[in-house]
């Protein structure tokens, strides 16, 4: 038994080690719905939020709330009382697999508006 436990934990060792690690960074362009100009007003600076996802094995063990994408846009506007909409916005990718782990690192940053309804 303990021969075969051993085994499985060398072949496990060796599929991390001959897979390494390795780093794709991509850019999401910009999503969102134009507002003409003039139907809305920015309220500060570019914001931002930053969601997480991991998965191991194919099979994702991170959060399980929902969209990442609209918590994200929730987060970015929250830290911009008043605002109600983001222009100009873009989702940045970075991904990092080693092995049977793959992580995946999301950050939207947008400019906060208040539209004129």
């Amino acid at each position: 038994m303990k021969i075969t436990t051993l085994a499985g934990a060398a072949f496990v060792a060796l599929a991390a080690i001959v897979s390494g690690c390795t780093t794709y960074p991509g850019t999401i362009q910009d999503k969102s719905k134009p507002i003409e100009q003039g139907q809305y007003s920015v309220v500060a600076d570019e914001v931002s939020a930053t969601e997480c996802q991991v998965s191991i094995f194919g099979i994702s063990v991170s959060d399980q709330r929902g969209s990442a994408g609209r918590r994200m846009y929730k987060t970015a506007l929250a830290k911009a009382p008043g605002a109600d909409a983001l222009i100009e916005y873009t989702t940045d990718v970075k991904q990092i697999a080693a092995g049977p782990v793959f992580l995946q690192w999301f950050t939207l940053t947008g400019t906060p508006v208040k539209t004129n309804k």
